[in-house]
């Protein structure tokens, strides 16, 4: 039985596990140039989707890309550029201000079905993205934070 204190870390690490599998979290400075949020859906797994229509909000909950695709409609805020690749779209912020920090939302629609794709934005001293790992190692500042978990969980409280 795990004494109070390792089961408390053991559910803080499953939740960190669980929450990194399925977050994109982009790491950025202020200023930096060209920097792509990322967004993956599974519409266009088995065919291309003839309607689909895709919506990027930022922290704010401004539109800043609005996309549709059989329309040829592609229309940006200032500053914002989008790209489409069937099952992704990505947001390219051209130069990152203060106003960008935060979570950005990917919303993806076609007939019968929508979803909510959020991206955060987190200031650093580097650049540097995690995306989905269903299970996969990670790389940069959340591989670092499961890391100290598992230790302190593995050597400090068991």
């Amino acid at each position: 039985m795990l004494r109070p204190a390792a089961a408390v870390c053991a559910g803080l690490l499953l939740s960190q596990l669980s929450a990194a599998g399925g977050a994109v979290t982009v790491f950025s400075r202020p200023g930096e140039l060209a920097v792509s949020l990322p967004c993956s859906y599974h519409y266009e797994d088995a065919a291309p989707a003839s309607r689909l229509s895709v919506q990027w909000r930022s922290p704010a909950g401004e539109l800043l890309c609005h996309f549709i695709k059989h329309k040829a409609f592609r229309n940006c805020s200032a500053g914002y550029d989008i790209a489409y690749r069937p099952r992704s779209i990505q947001l390219t912020i051209r130069q990152v201000a203060a106003s960008d920090f935060g979570t950005h939302v990917c919303s993806v629609s076609e007939p019968h079905h929508f979803s909510d794709v959020s991206v955060e934005l987190l200031r650093t001293a580097e650049s540097v993205t995690t995306a989905p790992t269903s299970g996969v190692s990670q790389s940069g500042v959340t591989e670092r934070i499961l890391q100290l978990l598992v230790f302190q969980c593995l050597f400090v409280h068991v």
